[in-house]
């Protein structure tokens, strides 16, 4: 168990920023693209992939409350570019939002199970071949991809949640199903996110299950989304920071 802050990082991220993960795991990326799947009932659906498609290794990316926008599908691309067949589940049925009162009525217009489905059918099509999968995500995405892994812990090696919330509510016992490390990375200016992740620390230490965080200075909720509060918490340094961190934190995929 541990709490992570910037000042202890960075040395060790400007260390080993040459070790990112994919290091030996990069080949021919296929273009990023659209592509049409279908759940164990044979319900389509779409994510946006990127990637070897004969991957080691792979990443479940789970959107924030805007859907697939283009911050989704860069974060797709770019650990497609390291090795990693990635992929974004589509939660909300091809649609997306611009502004935050769109956003959040397609948020609450989820239904859990249908989501659960959606996750697990992103893992079906990510872990095949018997790659290990990790997932990440996003604000209203970091819930969604602990939940992906607390559904299948199997499959799931690792799991990073971005200025994440609501996950420390999750029942101690549901958190003992988890074999392996979670990691909640969120700006110190991000109040609900920072509190929820320290709380976080309690349940796990309680549940007996690595769990990693970092609360970086400066930097508010949504601060990898430029469409968030009209870009005005856009961070681009802690965009760095955090996908540095994210790429050592996967190399236990």
């Amino acid at each position: 168990m541990k709490i992570l802050s910037s000042c202890v990082l960075l040395p060790f991220v400007l260390s080993f920023a040459s070790m990112a993960v994919g290091e030996d795991n990069r080949s021919a990326a296929e273009p990023a693209r659209f592509v049409t799947l279908k759940q164990s009932d044979g319900t389509e659906f779409r994510a946006f992939v990127a990637g070897p498609a004969n991957a080691k290794a792979a990443v479940l990316v789970v959107h924030d409350y805007f859907g697939i926008s283009d911050a989704a599908k860069q974060s797709v691309e770019r650990l497609g570019t390291l090795g990693y067949r990635s992929g974004a589940v589509d939660l909300y049925g091809g649609k997306s939002a611009t502004s935050h009162e769109e956003a959040v009525q397609l948020m609450q217009a989820l239904d859990r199970k249908a989501t659960d489905k959606l996750l697990q059918a992103g893992l079906d099509y990510l872990k095949q071949t018997g790659r290990k999968v990790a997932t990440i995500g996003f604000s209203m995405g970091g819930l969604e991809s602990l939940n992906a892994n607390l559904n299948d812990p199997e499959a799931v090696s690792a799991t990073a949640m971005i200025y994440g919330s609501g996950f420390d509510k999750i029942d101690t016992n549901r958190l003992e199903r988890l074999r392996s490390p979670v990691l909640a990375i969120t700006g110190d200016e991000d109040t609900g996110a920072m509190q929820a992740a320290i709380n976080f620390l309690s349940s796990m230490k309680e549940a007996q299950r690595p769990y990693e965080m970092l609360i970086y200075p400066g930097a508010d909720h949504g601060y990898a989304q430029p469409l968030f509060n009209k870009g005005r918490n856009y961070n681009p340094e802690a965009v760095d920071t955090t996908w540095v961190l994210v790429e050592i934190f996967s190399t236990v995929i």
